[in-house]
């Protein structure tokens, strides 16, 4: 599978994202910088593909749904509210619009996205 590179720059600092999945390109230019794993725990965010760290944020969300139905319709809506309006350490939208993305990765189906590659086991193509 051939893959491309596509350039951007954030702050000072050129990043490269490999092209691919929706939940790729954003965990890669927006989320990586917290949710990386060998960051996120000084961070105290969950690490991209630990699954028992995301654990407990996806019971809150499940606890919130059940308690707010109309207001989070699923725990992933519960999820994407907590990444547009920030939770904890993160501010609204994680890093999302200071990675320069464009409006469509900053979106809820951008979050969403990003938040189910980040739940998954790692994937066979993170480091390589």
């Amino acid at each position: 599978m051939k893959r491309t590179v596509l350039w951007m720059s954030v702050g000072f600092f050129p990043l490269f994202v490999h092209a691919g999945t929706l939940g790729e390109r954003v965990y890669q230019s927006a989320c990586i910088t917290c949710h990386a794993p060998e960051k996120a725990k000084a961070l105290k965010a969950p690490a991209a593909f630990d699954r028992k760290a995301w654990e407990p944020r996806i019971q809150n969300a499940e606890r919130a749904m059940e308690k707010h139905p109309d207001r989070y319709p699923s725990s992933m809506d519960y999820l994407t509210h907590s990444v547009e309006y920030g939770k904890g350490l993160m501010h609204h939208g994680g890093l999302c619009k200071e990675s320069q993305q464009k409006p469509e990765n900053c979106s809820k189906e951008a979050y969403k996205a990003a938040i189910e590659y980040m739940t998954q086991e790692q994937p066979k193509n993170v480091g390589s």
